[in-house]
């Protein structure tokens, strides 16, 4: 937990200081070779962090991982090569402190009900980033496999001895009367999540994605405020419903036109200057 704090913290002063915006990030590039496996490779440089990251990997339909990736760190300075890190680590780190930075802003100060709606690897890092800043006190798991549910509750509750868990039968039960909801599954179809949310309601949209579907039904995003990590990105890769999205930075230095009224969810669509930050964050630790 720690990590994710010291993360967080991180990014949140790289995003008001500029330095994110002030990053090289090139949109990143796929490879498919036709076979069922594709390529990918996610550079990042920042002069004021003085690294040169490039997160390269690869993504097949499984069975097994989907995803196998490292990180390379180099100096922005001087060219050395710093480090190669395990890309998963990286990229759980960086999800779980991006889910603290946008929940600490979007979710409302007294929620304490958490609806997770997966129950991988992903599901985890939710549970680790909205309960770094909110007292949660209730989590419910659904997932299409309830093994894989319960193994999650228990988990949580060797994390938290306070804290209920609950295994739902569908996303929806999970998901009624929910404070925060987080979604980490690999499906591109709407889970059936109800359309009309309260208000207050937050949703950490982390799964899967293209240009034309993800976890939210279209009714969802529409009536909600979306925040993403960076405007053209989540154009390219989640489409054009994003357009008129609060990015992580107007996000932080309140350069939108604010967030009351209706739900928030943060549509990940991932950011290498996120991974940046983290590797940062790493590299700083292995020194110390």
């Amino acid at each position: 937990m720690a990590d994710v704090t010291a993360v967080a913290a991180l990014m949140r002063k790289s995003l008001r200081s500029g330095a994110v915006g002030r990053m090289s990030v090139p949109l990143r590039e796929v490879v498919d070779e036709g076979r069922g496996t594709r390529f990918l490779s996610m550079p990042a440089v920042s002069s004021d962090l003085g690294l040169c990251v490039n997160k390269t990997g690869t993504i097949t339909d499984g069975p097994g991982p989907t995803v196998t990736s490292v990180v390379t760190v180099f100096s922005a300075d001087t060219g050395d090569l710093v480090g190669v890190l395990d890309g998963a680590a990286v990229t759980n780190l960086k999800c779980a402190a991006v889910t603290a930075l946008v929940t600490d802003r979007c979710a409302a100060r007294d929620a304490g009900v958490l609806a997770i709606v997966g129950s991988g690897v992903q599901a985890w890092q939710q549970y680790l980033g909205v309960s770094a800043v909110r007292d949660i006190t209730e989590v419910r798991v659904h997932s299409r496999s309830r093994e894989h549910a319960e193994a999650l509750c228990k988990r949580i509750r060797r994390a938290d001895g306070n804290v209920r868990t609950k295994v739902s039968a569908s996303a929806r039960e999970a998901t009624d009367a929910a404070d925060v909801i987080s979604t980490a599954t690999t499906s591109v179809q709407p889970l059936p999540i109800a359309p009309e949310l309260p208000e207050h309601v937050h949703i950490n949209c982390m799964g899967a994605h293209t240009t034309e579907s993800r976890e939210l039904s279209r009714s969802l995003l529409t009536a909600a405020t979306l925040v993403v990590e960076d405007i053209g990105i989540a154009v390219a890769e989640a489409g054009e419903i994003h357009r008129k999205a609060i990015d992580l930075e107007a996000l932080e230095n309140g350069r939108h036109t604010g967030l009351g009224g209706r739900p928030t969810v943060f549509s990940s669509t991932g950011h290498a200057s996120l991974d940046l930050i983290t590797c940062a964050h790493l590299v700083a630790q292995e020194h110390h």
